[in-house]
């Protein structure tokens, strides 16, 4: 329930944050802003064959950690809500926004603090 509720507002969310939006790198923009909005310090803002990445600490990795398991809230909360913004740009911009995951894949960001995104056209 409450998975499909935060869905549910960053689904509602991406009507806003992304009004006007159309283009990867428009919505990329919007993205990075949100992320600092939130306090993420933004690492790096590669673009890798036409994908926009950004790299980023994850300031909430192990928020609640002891009480919820780690990660909880950077990667069970908060990715809900970005399933929200992946729905809705999917749906309405055809842009596939892949949300904020691990660095572990990729070859120069293995740090486990670090975590990235990427937007691409579909």
């Amino acid at each position: 329930m409450i998975r499909r509720l935060l869905h549910g507002f960053g689904y509602l969310l991406a009507h806003v944050l992304f009004l006007g939006a159309s283009s990867p790198q428009s919505v990329v923009r919007r993205l990075r802003f949100a992320y600092r909005l939130v306090g993420v310090r933004i690492v790096e803002r590669p673009r890798v064959d036409g994908v926009e990445r950004t790299i980023f600490l994850c300031p909430y990795r192990n928020l609640a950690a002891g009480r919820f398991g780690r990660k909880w809230l950077c990667h069970d909360v908060l990715d809900r809500v970005d399933d929200g913004y992946v729905t809705f740009l999917r749906e309405h911009r055809d842009i596939d926004y892949l949300r904020p995951t691990g660095c572990e894949n990729l070859e120069f960001c293995e740090e486990s603090a670090y975590c990235y995104s990427e937007v691409s056209r579909l």
